[in-house]
């Protein structure tokens, strides 16, 4: 087993450890872009899509990388671009099949 493997496997250990405690990300990321629309509504031209609220928590995960070194940061980082990545191209793809 390489070391790509043992990250994959703690990172997906960290990701089901997340979903007991707090759910699907997937349900949550798209409950706060209606948050996030609901609070930003003045100010926002389009509403927020569920993957662009990945893309905050990772720019939340990398400025706190800024501020002190802490290993839980990067991991999420990751976790957050791997779950941005799905979201958004779920988010193409349905525009896709719309056209």
């Amino acid at each position: 087993m390489n070391t790509i493997d043992i990250n994959e496997k703690i990172l997906n250990k960290i990701v089901e450890e997340r979903h007991k405690d707090y759910g699907d990300y997937q349900e949550n990321f798209r409950l706060l872009a209606v948050m996030f629309n609901v609070i930003l509504h003045d100010i926002l031209k389009d509403d927020m899509h569920p993957y662009q609220v990945a893309q905050l928590m990772m720019a939340l995960k990398l400025y706190r990388t800024t501020k002190k070194y802490k290993a839980d940061s990067y991991d999420d980082l990751e976790i957050y671009s791997k779950m941005a990545k799905e979201l958004h191209k779920k988010t193409v793809d349905k525009k896709d099949k719309n056209v």
